[in-house]
């Protein structure tokens, strides 16, 4: 399968999952690499995890950025200082 369709792929699926946690969304990875693991070489399931683990840093800055950000919001907005 090509990138371009497995991208096109994740947008649908996106759009279908519930809202989980980090702690749940790293399980569902490892479970999902789990499975596929015995199909691969050591060198193509670390960079398979690797990827994952890339994933997951990216959205846990961007989510604790805008955790930070909200909140300096909320306190100035309540008359606060930064």
């Amino acid at each position: 399968m090509k990138a371009a369709k497995i991208i096109e792929m994740w947008g649908r699926a996106s759009r279908q999952v519930p809202l989980t946690s980090d702690d749940d969304i790293v399980q569902m990875f490892a479970n999902e690499i789990a499975k596929l693991s015995y199909k691969l070489t050591e060198e193509e399931l670390f960079r398979l995890i690797a990827v994952g683990a890339l994933v997951y840093q990216r959205g846990f800055r961007e989510f604790d950025g805008n955790v930070m950000a909200d909140l300096l919001i909320r306190t100035l907005r309540e008359g606060g200082r930064a």
